[in-house]
Formats: C-alpha cells, structure tokens, sequence
C-alpha cells in the first residue's frame, strides 16, 4: 500500500497587498477587512494542522481582491472589481508573478511525491461567512469533494462519521459549495489521477474558526484518520 503524504494549502491566508497596487484599492479598507477579501481563521487553522501532520505548508500571502489563485484563468471572477480593469500587462504581471508561482509550487510538490511513490492528501483550508446575504447557514464544517473520485469520498465520509461522532457540530459534505466547482483542487484532480492525488477542502464557518475546541476538534479527527492509514482509508 502506498504511504500517504498530507500536504496542506491556504488560499486566502491574508488581506494584505502589495504596495505597488494599493492605490487601486483605496476606500476599500472595509472590503478587505470582510470575508470578500480573505478567510478569517483560515491561516492559524492550517498552521496547527500542518504542524500536527507533519505536512507541508503552502500560504497565499496576498487578498483575493488582487487576484484569485483559487480559480482557473478563464474564471470570469479571477480578477476583482478592483483589478478588472488593469490593462492586458498588468493583468500578466499578477498572473506571472502571484498567481503562478504559488500553484505552480504547489504543483510541483505533489508531483514530487507522486514520484516518490506517495499518495498525496492535500486539504485546502478556507472559512466561511455564517450569514449569506441575510440568511443564517446551518453547515457549519463543510468537507468539498469530487463523488466520482472514490478516495475523495471514502475520506470526506470517514471523517465526516469521526466529526459526527465526537461533536455537536454541524458537518455536511459539499456545503456550502459543491467541490466540482472550479478551484485549485479541481484543477489538480485534472493533473493526478484517482489514486495519486486526494484533494479536498475543508470549509469552516467564521463563527466558530477561533474556538480553540474547534481546531482541537480538527487536529483530533485528522490524527485519528491519519492512523488508519489512509489510501483511501484504505479502501
């Protein structure tokens, strides 16, 4: 059986920008400061489960306002309303110098893995606001995945029965997004096949990311899932 490799990313870690395009973004300190402009919680959150895994961490230190490396570059939503209208230069210098370095890293590592045999579990972490224009969400841990990928569903299901389990929370599979929907993970999935590659994100609600029981919780269940040696939880 293959041995697992965790890798871990953060997409929207940060708020910050660089200085060279601040100006395009000023009066929208409070745009930034929501959850538009980045994942509250996310960052500390991979922090700890890089460190309990012993995995590999990837941070994108910059706001998705400036460009969104968590999309595909036809995305109609890669650039914001702030960066849209840059000219065609300044667009391929966000794409050359922020957008491909980081998943062109990232890419690199897993398939340094797959060449050393491994099979790679990658968790992409990310938070979620809790009110959706007005409506108040009932998910409030959300594991993303593709269904026809069996390792993907094997180990969103087993985690989701741990959670289940040992919490009160409320865990769904696929809220509050669908993990078909493009992302990195779906781009990755493209690139390795079912059995080199498991990618999933792990979406948390920003009213209970800071809750130091929440991250235990979430150290606990990957520990545990860990151990049971993945390959698809062996399956």
């Amino acid at each position: 059986m293959k041995k697992t490799a965790f890798l871990i990313t953060c997409e929207h870690a940060s708020n910050r920008l660089p200085h060279i395009f601040s100006s395009y973004f000023e009066g929208a300190a409070d745009v930034l400061q929501s959850h538009e402009g980045w994942d509250p919680g996310a960052l500390e959150l991979a922090e700890e489960v890089a460190l309990r895994l012993e995995a590999d961490l990837f941070v994108y230190d910059y706001s998705r306002l400036l460009i969104e490396v968590n999309r595909s570059l036809w995305h109609p939503r890669l650039f914001s309303n702030y960066t849209i209208g840059l000219d065609e230069s300044q667009k391929g210098y966000l794409i050359s110098t922020y957008y491909q370095p980081y998943r062109y890293s990232i890419e690199e590592q897993i398939r340094n893995l797959v060449f050393e045999g491994k099979q790679v579990v990658h968790l992409s972490i990310h938070s979620f606001t809790p009110n959706f224009f007005g409506e108040e969400r009932t998910v409030e841990i959300g594991l993303l995945y593709d269904p026809e990928r069996i390792h993907e569903q094997n180990y969103c299901v087993h985690w989701q029965d741990w959670l289940n389990s040992h919490t009160s929370y409320q865990v769904l599979l696929n809220e509050p997004y669908k993990g078909t929907d493009d992302g990195f993970t779906t781009y990755l999935r493209g690139c390795f096949s079912v059995d080199q590659y498991v990618g999933i994100e792990l979406e948390v609600s920003q009213g209970i990311i800071a809750n130091q029981d929440l991250k235990l919780t979430v150290l606990d269940s990957l520990k545990s899932l860990s151990a049971l040696n993945s390959p698809a939880i062996s399956g």
